[in-house]
């Protein structure tokens, strides 16, 4: 009952209840601002990413996950070393193919992708400074009977990433 009732939540409030396992709702999902010291930034939820795993798998930067363990977030610069345009970079690492994906946008500076593996929604955005440049990266997975509970989180987190390059250290 719990699964069916975090589906079909709309508001952003109860969608964070769901997702934290809390019985209240919480009001905010406590936003915070993150940079990796190499010039990634995202705002997420700190409320709901509450456990710092330390480094990401791949990158620069920092793995996060929920206190139930039922959600990952990893925010990460890599170098561009191949010079890959976001399309040549999903054709060279993507592990599906795109037909296996629910969403994809590829455009001439960032990607982002989102499908379902084993039960868990992946969402996966990295912005381009260019074929020589940085790359400022995120990847999400989640249960996917709550993407629904997701979407604002998701999209919000998406919209925030991105890059100063001056900050960046090469």
């Amino acid at each position: 009952m719990h699964r069916s009732l975090c589906g079909g939540l709309a508001a952003l409030a109860m969608a964070v209840s769901c997702l934290s396992g809390a019985a209240q709702p919480i009001r905010a999902p406590g936003w915070t601002t993150y940079a990796d010291g190499h010039g990634t930034i995202v705002d997420f939820p700190a409320k709901i990413f509450t456990v710092g795993e330390g480094a990401p798998p791949v990158g620069d930067g920092r793995h996060f996950r929920s206190a139930d363990g039922r959600a990952d977030l990893s925010v990460y610069t890599i170098a561009n070393a191949e010079h890959d345009t976001p399309r040549s970079y999903l054709s060279r690492h993507l592990k599906s193919d795109f037909s296996n994906l629910s969403y994809d946008r590829v455009g001439d500076r960032f990607f982002a992708v989102s499908g379902i593996v084993r039960g868990k929604t992946f969402y996966s955005r990295c912005n381009f400074e260019g074929r020589r440049g940085t790359m400022h990266c995120l990847y999400l997975d989640y249960p996917a009977a709550e993407t629904h509970a997701w979407d604002a989180l998701v999209t919000r987190m998406s919209r925030s990433l991105r890059g100063e390059s001056s900050r960046a250290s090469r």
